[in-house]
Order: C-alpha cells, then structure tokens, then sequence
C-alpha cells in the first residue's frame, strides 16, 4: 500500500508542476504597450474571467473602471461582457473599454460595432471581436464570415461560461487553436450486488434460494486513476489522451457444499496496473454563427498498454456458451480498439445540453478473446450560475454485447446499464496564464439489466448453478484540471 500511496503522491506533483514547465518552456510574446492608456501595467496582470495573460491577448483585451477608479482587465470582448454583467450592467460602472481590432487603440464598448461568429478565434468563445468603426466591421466580416452586432446584441447574447464539460460522455465543443489542459483524476465504483437479469440481490440470499448454487459475486471495489491532456491544433479539431492506473478488487462468496446450511467462504482477487491508454480526436464540422450550436464527430482508439491473462483451466462449454469459474480481472484488453459517434451541444444562456451518440468495436486478441462491442448515449445538462461554477446532472446508457472466448459467448458478460450522475465543477484559481478547476461528480446504476447464464449439472441435472454479473452500487469520481491557451499569432 505504501508504494501505491508513492505513485498517487508523484503523479499528483507531476500535475501541479506540469503547467510551470508548460511555462518555462512555451514561447514567449514580447508584450506590446499601447501608450499612453490603460494597457499598461507595473505587474503582469492576468483575466480574472480565464485567467490568461493579458499581455498575450493585447490585440483584443479591454477594461472596465468601477466607480471608485478600480481598473479590471479581461483577456477580451466575452470576459469583459461576462465581467460587465457580474458588476450588474453598464451604469454601475465609471467606464467600458474595448480594443480596436484595426488601429489597437481602446474605444468605448458601447459605441463600437462587433463581429461576432468569423472564422478568427483570437481569444474566447464566443469570438467577439470589436471595431470603432462600422464600415470596418463590414469589411472584416466580408472577408472572414460572422454576424455584425451592436453592444446591446453582445451583451444581451453573452453566457457565464463559454462552455461546460461533462464527465461521463463528451462535448461538442472544440474550444480554439492553442487550447491546452492537463488533468489528474481519481474515480472510484463499488459494485455489491447479484444481477440476474435486472433484479438485484444479496449474494448470500441469492446462494440460498438456488439449489446446487456453489458461489456468487460478493463485490466489486474499483480504484481508477488517470492523468488526462487536451490540444487543439486548429479551431475545429481537438486531441485527448487518458493514461489510466487502475485498482480492483473482487469477493467471492463461496458455499462449502450444496447441502451445507450456511457455510461461506471468501475468495479475494485484486489486479492493478496501467490501462489501455486511450487516444480520441474530436472534428467540429458545424457550429452556428452565435457559436451556441456545435456538432462534432469522434474518432477513438485504445493502445494494448495494459495486461490482458487468459485462463481457462476450469471453464466448460455447455451448447455454444462458456460457463467461466470465476471472475475475470483484466486492466487491458491486448489489442486495439476503435470507436466513432456524432456528438452535439448547444447553449441557452446559463444552460449547456450535450449528447453524444458512440460505439465502440473491440477485435479478437492474440488469445482468441473478444469483448463485447458497446452501442453508447448519453445527455448531460449543466447550468453556469456564474464564470465559477458549474452544476449538472447526466445520463448515459450502454448496450454491451456478450464477450467471446475462442468464438463461444460468455453467457453472464454484456447487457444494458444506465446511470445517473450530479456533476460539478469549480474555478478556484487563476495561475500560470490558465485556470484550475476542480471537478467532481457523484451517481448510481438507475437501471440495470445485465446478462446470466444457468447450467443444469449432477445426477438427472438436479443442480442448477446461475452465473451471472455484480451490479448496483455507486461510483465517483473527482479531478483537478490545468486549462491554458497558447494566443493565436493575428
């Protein structure tokens, strides 16, 4: 348990130092001052919205003044209209100030035109960008797309969050060239209960009311830690990488013999290790000018990182099933796998829904073993009180088909699962020229119906033994997250 308290510690510190060398190493913008207004500073001040280097973003920063002659500075259009609405609007501030896209220089934010929606992303979604001049605004528009607004239209259009993550399925959203975050997660799931088909039961209830039924699944405890990284390329694609570790650990209930009253035994397996690392590309190939509608497809693999052990001393074969004696523990599956979906999110304001539509193939392995193909949805529905916070609820479904050994099924493998999950996230610091965020989520199987298979045996068949899966339970999982973006070089 020690060492395994060492690699949580060193993967933990590897996270809260990775965005310094992140840092240290990326390219560095000479800053560029603007003299004589409210550009320049003595101390390198960042958005307080995102968190992001001001200096980076002087081509589209602006600035409010509070009444009292406070100065605050966003790293663009979409923070200073977030940062407007938490003041409470326009007349509870002193001033507005907007950077000119053509001449840099600052300019009222009531007065000046905006484009909203171009191809360019200079800072956050959605992409305002702000002209002292109208006939300017239509030039760019002319040659790059999007929508002319007024200050009005913007700040009537603007949300608390550009956009939300879920946790179990995944956004629409490609969040613009440069985008990068690094994250560490630890989740856990407890399974501890017999699943014959969608009734659930104690293990010790379901040995006894079954004649000849020598043993049943007790429980299921999961550690899962990763650590998790996200690039954007360009504004339309956007690259993940989960590198997973793992803890499991299985009980067993065992009866001594059939005609024993209530004797058990417990048999313990545990396996750890790293996963199959999995690799995914998000394409967004339709968003709405508003950038408040995407729709993405997703591309996926899993590498064979982690160990797959075939043992069949004590399986049989009844008809074209495989009754399998015990349980199978396996942190990888031995060969590659793909998947591929269409994923959708869209805003209303303070609210984000996403869904997504996947399936996932698994091929045969080098011994002859084949997992179950799985057909996934899900929806998720967040709500953004504020540039802070994040709560939700989601929902995702699963369709697993049977697993295969040497081309029989496995009768108790696959079924249908659904859960449901509260979710959350907090933005409790800038640093770096990013945000940390620290995301949790907490749920339960609403809805199981999980495959099993029974086997006649002894004398005039007079036992039956039902194999079959663990289920209920819960799950959990909570993460700290690193967001940084690279400024695009207009």
């Amino acid at each position: 348990m020690k060492t395994k308290l060492i690699i949580r510690i060193a993967l933990l510190c590897q996270l809260l130092l990775l965005p310094a060398w992140v840092w240290a190493d990326a390219p560095q913008m000479t800053p560029v001052v603007v003299s004589p207004h409210e550009h320049e500073h003595k101390e390198r001040p960042s958005c307080r919205v995102c968190g992001m280097w001001i200096d980076q973003y002087i081509k589209t920063a602006g600035v409010i003044t509070y009444k009292n002659d406070d100065k605050e500075y966003t790293c663009g259009v979409a923070c200073l209209l977030r940062e407007i609405d938490d003041a409470g609007g326009i007349p509870e501030l002193k001033s507005a100030k907007v950077t000119d896209w053509v001449s840099g220089k600052l300019v009222d934010a009531e007065t000046a035109t905006y484009v909203l929606g171009s191809k360019v992303i200079p800072d956050m979604l959605p992409n305002y960008i702000a002209f002292a001049e109208r006939s300017e605004a239509e030039a760019f528009a002319a040659k790059e797309g999007g929508e002319i607004i007024d200050f009005a239209a913007a700040f009537a259009d603007v949300s608390p969050v550009g956009t939300t993550a879920p946790f179990r399925i995944r956004t629409a959203v490609t969040p613009g060239a440069g985008n990068f975050s690094v994250g560490m997660v630890y989740g856990y799931m407890e399974k501890s209960a017999v699943k014959n088909g969608s009734n659930g039961v104690d293990p010790s209830t379901f040995i006894h009311g079954n004649r000849g039924q020598r043993q049943a699944p007790e429980e299921v405890k999961i550690h899962n830690q990763a650590i998790t990284f996200n690039y954007s390329p360009t504004d339309s694609l956007a690259l993940f990488m989960n590198i997973p570790f793992a803890e499991r650990r299985t009980k067993t209930l065992n009866q001594s013999a059939p005609t024993a009253a209530q004797s058990f035994s417990e048999t313990v397996q545990d396996e750890s290790g790293i996963g199959d690392i999995t690799l995914e590309g998000r394409y967004n190939f339709w968003h709405s000018t508003h950038y408040d509608k995407f729709a993405s497809l997703l591309l996926g693999t899993t590498l064979p990182t982690g160990d797959f052990n075939a043992t069949r001393a004590a399986n049989a074969i009844v008809g074209r099933n495989l009754v399998a004696m015990g349980p199978a523990l396996q942190s990888g599956k031995e060969v590659a796998t793909f998947t591929g979906g269409l994923l959708y999110s869209q805003r209303w304001k303070d609210f984000w829904l996403h869904a997504s539509a996947l399936y996932n193939v698994n091929p045969e392995n080098d011994e002859q073993f084949k997992f179950g193909d799985v057909l996934t949805g899900g929806l998720a529905l967040h709500y953004t009180p504020n540039y802070d916070v994040m709560v939700g609820i989601e929902l995702d479904s699963s369709y697993t088909q049977k697993n295969e050994d040497m081309g029989y099924k496995i009768g108790n493998s696959g079924g249908l699962v659904t859960n449901l999950a509260f979710v959350g996230d907090w933005r409790f610091m800038n640093a770096f020229g990013g945000n940390f965020k620290l995301r949790g989520s907490v749920g339960l199987p609403i809805y199981e119906d999980l495959n099993s298979f029974r086997v006649a045996y002894g004398a005039n068949n007079r036992f039956n033994l039902t194999q079959v899966q663990p289920g209920d339970g819960f799950f959990a999982n909570l993460a700290i997250q690193w967001t940084y973006r690279e400024a695009p070089n207009y």
